[in-house]
């Protein structure tokens, strides 16, 4: 699944831009970096998963690296 990140135009985004293609690049700090700004987000979708919350979490995690780590995202 291929998933297109539209174009960096606020310093935000560019910060976020920059944080995603350092993870990509095997940057271990800035893949926790993302994972810490999506964990709200993820645990308002874990409440429409019929799974335990922290295993809803997981998956949604686990799904998130490697999605990073294969090229999958794109900015």
């Amino acid at each position: 699944m291929q998933k297109q990140v539209s174009q960096c135009l606020s310093t935000e985004n560019e910060s976020f831009c920059m944080t995603l293609k350092r993870a990509q690049s095997g940057d271990h700090q800035s893949l926790l970096s993302i994972l810490d700004f999506l964990h709200p987000d993820m645990q308002y979708l874990a409440s429409f998963i019929k799974l335990p919350r922290e295993e809803s979490i997981q998956a949604m995690k686990a799904a998130m690296l490697e999605a990073i780590r294969h090229g999958e995202i794109h900015v």
